[in-house]
């Protein structure tokens, strides 16, 4: 995991929470079954941490969602 606070990433890129990642979807689905899907392997996204608060970069995760719809 990368730290937002200590510089090690792209400061001009845009973050989203795992909440934010569920509304992407259509419907939207829950946190609870992105972070399932995390554990099982199906999603893959860096999680970059800001204080005690996990975010992702935007273009990587819909980069993955873009892939999945692919695969499926």
């Amino acid at each position: 995991m990368k730290y937002l606070k200590e510089g090690l990433i792209n400061p001009e890129a845009e973050y989203l929470s795992i909440k934010e990642i569920g509304k992407l979807f259509s419907p939207p689905i829950s946190h609870v079954s992105l972070w399932k899907w995390q554990k099982q392997g199906k999603l893959r996204f860096t999680p970059y941490l800001f204080g005690n608060k996990k975010f992702y970069k935007k273009s990587e995760v819909l980069q993955v969602i873009e892939q999945q719809k692919i695969n499926q």
